[in-house]
Protein backbone atom coordinates (compact mmCIF):
# COMPACT_ATOMS: atom_id res chain seq x y z
CA UNK A 1 0.00 0.00 0.00
CA UNK A 2 1.25 3.53 -0.74
CA UNK A 3 1.94 5.86 2.19
CA UNK A 4 -0.72 8.39 3.21
CA UNK A 5 1.27 11.30 1.80
CA UNK A 6 1.83 9.70 -1.63
CA UNK A 7 0.75 11.72 -4.67
CA UNK A 8 -0.20 11.14 -8.33
CA UNK A 9 0.65 7.66 -9.66
CA UNK A 10 2.53 6.79 -6.46
CA UNK A 11 -0.76 6.91 -4.58
CA UNK A 12 -2.31 4.06 -6.63
CA UNK A 13 -2.05 0.71 -4.88
CA UNK A 14 -1.48 -2.45 -6.86
CA UNK A 15 -4.99 -3.73 -6.14
CA UNK A 16 -6.77 -0.47 -7.05
CA UNK A 17 -8.89 -0.34 -10.23
CA UNK A 18 -7.07 1.58 -12.93
CA UNK A 19 -7.98 3.35 -16.13
CA UNK A 20 -6.43 6.37 -17.81
CA UNK A 21 -8.59 9.00 -16.16
CA UNK A 22 -7.24 12.36 -15.02
CA UNK A 23 -6.67 11.08 -11.48
CA UNK A 24 -5.27 7.70 -12.58
CA UNK A 25 -8.21 5.76 -11.16
CA UNK A 26 -11.30 4.14 -12.63
CA UNK A 27 -14.64 5.90 -12.20
CA UNK A 28 -17.99 4.38 -11.34
CA UNK A 29 -19.80 7.71 -11.69
CA UNK A 30 -19.12 9.79 -14.81
CA UNK A 31 -20.12 13.42 -14.21
CA UNK A 32 -20.16 14.42 -17.88
CA UNK A 33 -19.41 13.31 -21.41
CA UNK A 34 -21.52 10.13 -21.73
CA UNK A 35 -24.74 9.99 -23.74
CA UNK A 36 -26.05 7.10 -21.63
CA UNK A 37 -24.42 7.92 -18.27
CA UNK A 38 -23.76 8.80 -15.57
CA UNK A 39 -23.64 5.23 -14.17
CA UNK A 40 -22.67 2.05 -16.06
CA UNK A 41 -25.39 -0.56 -16.41
CA UNK A 42 -26.23 -3.72 -18.32
CA UNK A 43 -28.17 -3.72 -21.58
CA UNK A 44 -28.81 -6.59 -23.95
CA UNK A 45 -27.47 -6.23 -27.51
CA UNK A 46 -29.78 -4.71 -30.12
CA UNK A 47 -30.45 -8.24 -31.40
CA UNK A 48 -30.85 -10.59 -28.46
CA UNK A 49 -33.04 -13.64 -27.83
CA UNK A 50 -33.46 -12.55 -24.21
CA UNK A 51 -34.90 -9.75 -22.19
CA UNK A 52 -32.82 -7.74 -19.76
CA UNK A 53 -32.65 -9.76 -16.51
CA UNK A 54 -32.11 -6.60 -14.43
CA UNK A 55 -35.03 -4.38 -15.46
CA UNK A 56 -37.59 -3.71 -18.18
CA UNK A 57 -35.34 -1.69 -20.53
CA UNK A 58 -33.94 -4.43 -22.79
CA UNK A 59 -31.45 -2.57 -25.03
CA UNK A 60 -29.69 0.76 -24.67
CA UNK A 61 -32.34 3.42 -25.36
CA UNK A 62 -29.64 5.82 -26.59
CA UNK A 63 -28.14 3.46 -29.17
CA UNK A 64 -27.99 4.86 -32.69
CA UNK A 65 -30.39 3.14 -35.06
CA UNK A 66 -31.02 3.56 -38.77
CA UNK A 67 -34.53 2.29 -39.41
CA UNK A 68 -35.12 2.34 -43.12
CA UNK A 69 -37.16 -0.04 -45.28
CA UNK A 70 -34.09 -0.98 -47.33
CA UNK A 71 -32.07 -1.77 -44.18
CA UNK A 72 -34.37 -3.89 -41.97
CA UNK A 73 -33.38 -5.42 -38.67
CA UNK A 74 -33.77 -8.95 -37.42
CA UNK A 75 -36.69 -9.60 -35.11
CA UNK A 76 -35.43 -9.54 -31.54
CA UNK A 77 -36.50 -10.96 -28.19
CA UNK A 78 -40.29 -11.34 -28.22
CA UNK A 79 -40.97 -9.94 -31.71
CA UNK A 80 -42.75 -12.14 -34.28
CA UNK A 81 -40.37 -14.06 -36.56
CA UNK A 82 -37.45 -14.16 -34.14
CA UNK A 83 -37.49 -17.97 -34.27
CA UNK A 84 -36.17 -17.81 -37.85
CA UNK A 85 -32.92 -16.31 -36.55
CA UNK A 86 -32.51 -18.44 -33.41
CA UNK A 87 -28.73 -18.44 -32.90
CA UNK A 88 -26.35 -15.88 -31.45
CA UNK A 89 -23.42 -15.02 -33.70
CA UNK A 90 -20.25 -13.48 -32.34
CA UNK A 91 -17.31 -12.10 -34.33
CA UNK A 92 -13.67 -12.20 -33.32
CA UNK A 93 -10.10 -11.65 -34.47
CA UNK A 94 -7.70 -14.47 -35.32
CA UNK A 95 -4.22 -14.63 -33.81
CA UNK A 96 -2.64 -15.09 -37.24
CA UNK A 97 -4.20 -11.94 -38.66
CA UNK A 98 -2.67 -8.50 -38.34
CA UNK A 99 -5.13 -5.69 -37.55
CA UNK A 100 -8.03 -5.94 -40.04
CA UNK A 101 -8.61 -8.22 -43.00
CA UNK A 102 -7.60 -5.71 -45.65
CA UNK A 103 -4.02 -5.94 -44.44
CA UNK A 104 -4.04 -9.64 -43.51
CA UNK A 105 -5.35 -10.93 -46.83
CA UNK A 106 -2.60 -9.22 -48.82
CA UNK A 107 0.27 -10.83 -46.85
CA UNK A 108 1.20 -14.27 -48.28
CA UNK A 109 2.42 -15.67 -44.97
CA UNK A 110 -0.78 -14.76 -43.12
CA UNK A 111 -2.98 -15.94 -45.97
CA UNK A 112 -1.20 -19.28 -45.87
CA UNK A 113 -1.78 -19.60 -42.12
CA UNK A 114 -5.49 -18.74 -42.46
CA UNK A 115 -6.44 -19.74 -46.02
CA UNK A 116 -10.25 -19.72 -45.78
CA UNK A 117 -13.19 -18.19 -43.99
CA UNK A 118 -14.71 -20.59 -41.48
CA UNK A 119 -17.55 -20.81 -38.99
CA UNK A 120 -17.35 -22.41 -35.54
CA UNK A 121 -20.25 -24.33 -34.02
CA UNK A 122 -20.62 -26.90 -31.27
CA UNK A 123 -21.12 -30.60 -32.02
CA UNK A 124 -24.65 -30.26 -30.62
CA UNK A 125 -25.57 -27.45 -33.02
CA UNK A 126 -23.92 -29.31 -35.91
CA UNK A 127 -26.16 -32.31 -35.22
CA UNK A 128 -29.25 -30.11 -34.82
CA UNK A 129 -28.70 -28.18 -38.08
CA UNK A 130 -27.23 -31.03 -40.17
CA UNK A 131 -23.76 -29.44 -40.45
CA UNK A 132 -20.61 -31.43 -41.23
CA UNK A 133 -17.07 -30.67 -40.09
CA UNK A 134 -15.17 -29.30 -43.11
CA UNK A 135 -18.33 -28.89 -45.15
CA UNK A 136 -20.06 -25.72 -46.31
CA UNK A 137 -22.72 -23.80 -44.40
CA UNK A 138 -24.84 -20.75 -45.17
CA UNK A 139 -25.20 -18.26 -42.32
CA UNK A 140 -28.00 -15.72 -42.81
CA UNK A 141 -29.63 -12.74 -41.17
CA UNK A 142 -32.37 -10.42 -42.40
CA UNK A 143 -29.72 -8.39 -44.23
CA UNK A 144 -27.62 -10.91 -46.15
CA UNK A 145 -26.19 -14.42 -46.24
CA UNK A 146 -22.60 -15.63 -46.35
CA UNK A 147 -20.99 -19.03 -46.65
CA UNK A 148 -18.15 -20.58 -44.69
CA UNK A 149 -16.39 -23.86 -44.07
CA UNK A 150 -17.56 -25.58 -40.91
CA UNK A 151 -15.35 -26.04 -37.86
CA UNK A 152 -17.18 -28.23 -35.37
CA UNK A 153 -15.56 -27.64 -32.00
CA UNK A 154 -16.18 -27.69 -28.27
CA UNK A 155 -14.84 -24.11 -28.08
CA UNK A 156 -18.29 -22.69 -28.90
CA UNK A 157 -20.62 -24.39 -26.39
CA UNK A 158 -24.34 -23.68 -26.05
CA UNK A 159 -25.34 -21.39 -23.19
CA UNK A 160 -28.02 -22.05 -20.58
CA UNK A 161 -29.70 -18.65 -20.11
CA UNK A 162 -33.00 -17.89 -18.44
CA UNK A 163 -33.91 -21.55 -18.38
CA UNK A 164 -33.31 -22.35 -22.05
CA UNK A 165 -30.45 -23.42 -24.25
CA UNK A 166 -29.05 -21.02 -26.84
CA UNK A 167 -26.45 -21.97 -29.42
CA UNK A 168 -23.57 -19.73 -30.47
CA UNK A 169 -21.94 -19.34 -33.88
CA UNK A 170 -18.38 -18.04 -34.10
CA UNK A 171 -17.41 -15.93 -37.14
CA UNK A 172 -13.94 -14.43 -37.81
CA UNK A 173 -14.37 -10.98 -39.34
CA UNK A 174 -11.22 -10.76 -41.48
CA UNK A 175 -12.54 -11.95 -44.83
CA UNK A 176 -13.92 -10.08 -47.82
CA UNK A 177 -13.95 -10.05 -51.62
CA UNK A 178 -10.36 -8.93 -52.25
CA UNK A 179 -6.92 -10.25 -51.38
CA UNK A 180 -4.94 -13.45 -51.65
CA UNK A 181 -7.65 -15.32 -49.78
CA UNK A 182 -11.30 -14.28 -50.06
CA UNK A 183 -14.48 -15.30 -48.31
CA UNK A 184 -17.73 -14.24 -46.74
CA UNK A 185 -17.66 -11.04 -44.66
CA UNK A 186 -19.20 -11.58 -41.22
CA UNK A 187 -20.07 -7.88 -40.95
CA UNK A 188 -22.46 -8.25 -43.90
CA UNK A 189 -24.81 -10.05 -41.51
CA UNK A 190 -24.83 -7.55 -38.67
CA UNK A 191 -27.24 -4.72 -38.01
CA UNK A 192 -26.19 -1.08 -37.89
CA UNK A 193 -26.70 -0.26 -34.23
CA UNK A 194 -24.04 2.07 -32.83
CA UNK A 195 -22.77 2.91 -29.38
CA UNK A 196 -24.04 6.42 -28.54
CA UNK A 197 -20.67 7.65 -27.25
CA UNK A 198 -18.01 6.47 -29.72
CA UNK A 199 -20.33 5.30 -32.54
CA UNK A 200 -18.85 1.79 -32.79
CA UNK A 201 -20.98 -0.77 -34.62
CA UNK A 202 -22.43 -3.54 -32.47
CA UNK A 203 -21.09 -6.71 -34.12
CA UNK A 204 -20.09 -8.86 -31.15
CA UNK A 205 -23.56 -10.32 -30.69
CA UNK A 206 -26.41 -10.55 -33.19
CA UNK A 207 -29.00 -13.13 -34.24
CA UNK A 208 -28.67 -15.41 -37.27
CA UNK A 209 -29.80 -18.69 -38.77
CA UNK A 210 -27.64 -21.40 -40.32
CA UNK A 211 -28.18 -24.25 -42.78
CA UNK A 212 -25.90 -26.69 -44.62
CA UNK A 213 -24.68 -25.95 -48.15
CA UNK A 214 -23.31 -22.99 -50.07
CA UNK A 215 -25.13 -19.68 -50.28
CA UNK A 216 -27.15 -18.62 -53.35
CA UNK A 217 -25.36 -16.61 -56.05
CA UNK A 218 -26.25 -13.52 -58.07
CA UNK A 219 -29.90 -12.46 -58.05
CA UNK A 220 -30.79 -15.57 -56.05
CA UNK A 221 -29.03 -14.19 -52.96
CA UNK A 222 -31.34 -11.20 -52.26
CA UNK A 223 -34.34 -13.40 -53.11
CA UNK A 224 -33.19 -15.97 -50.54
CA UNK A 225 -32.81 -13.29 -47.85
CA UNK A 226 -36.14 -11.67 -48.72
CA UNK A 227 -38.00 -15.01 -48.57
CA UNK A 228 -36.81 -15.61 -45.01
CA UNK A 229 -37.58 -12.01 -44.09
CA UNK A 230 -41.12 -12.38 -45.43
CA UNK A 231 -41.64 -15.51 -43.34
CA UNK A 232 -40.54 -13.54 -40.28
CA UNK A 233 -43.14 -10.81 -40.69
Amino acid sequence: MPPDDAEAQDAIAGDHPFIMQADGRSWLFVPQGLEDGPLPTHYEPHESPFGNPLYSQRANPRRQQFKRPENPYNPVADEPGAELYPYVATTYRLTEHHTAGGMSRTVPYLSELQPAMFCEVSPELAAEAGLEHGGWATIYSSRSAIEARMLVTDRIPPLEIQGRKTHQIGLPYHWGTRGLTTGGAANDLSSIALDPNVHIQEVKAFSVGIKPGRRPRGEALPRFVEEIRERAR
